[in-house]
């Protein structure tokens, strides 16, 4: 039997695109996944934090690296997502006060707001003495994990079925 070869006009057109289309689009459709991963776990963030003055619900950002945690899309794609607040560990984590430990400040309104010991020197404020009781975590990075987990297979879905489109 013969070998038949034939040519299809504007077949390496076609074929030079899918290898631009490999290297860019496919990095772009990445790219978006990574993104919306990052915004739908600053949504979450955002829902599942406890709010006192705001300043942790607000201080959530992605791409930071000195933020708490980092999500991964294949082997070498990852973005950074939560907050460089130091206080935030423990609102997460939750905490044990030391027994008998004094704790400058003062209380306004049922709620106690803390001044620095120097500060509270200077200005003769008082303070409080802890009980020694356990602080309960808020584990808001646990449950975010856990709900984009339960998000992704959208969100990939939702990128592949664009990408797609794009190719045709």
């Amino acid at each position: 039997m013969a070998d038949f070869e034939f040519k299809i006009e504007g077949m390496e057109k076609w074929q030079k695109w899918l290898a631009q289309l490999e290297q860019k689009e496919v990095k772009t459709t990445k790219d978006r996944i990574l993104r919306k991963s990052g915004m739908q776990a600053l949504a979450h963030l955002d829902d599942l934090t406890p709010v006192r003055s705001g300043v942790l619900r607000e201080s959530f950002q992605f791409g930071d690296k000195n933020n708490v945690f980092q999500l991964q899309v294949g082997k070498a794609s990852y973005i950074f997502v939560g907050t460089s607040v130091a206080y935030a560990q423990f609102i997460n984590d939750g905490f044990e006060q030391k027994a008998g430990r004094f704790v400058p400040g003062f209380w306004k309104s049922g709620v106690f707001h803390y001044v620095p010991y120097e500060q509270a020197k200077a200005q003769k404020i008082g303070g409080m003495v802890l009980s020694g009781k356990i602080i309960p975590g808020a584990h808001m990075f646990e449950k975010t994990m856990n709900r984009l987990e339960e998000d992704m297979p959208d969100i990939v879905d939702f990128e592949f079925r664009r990408l797609y489109r794009l190719l045709h």
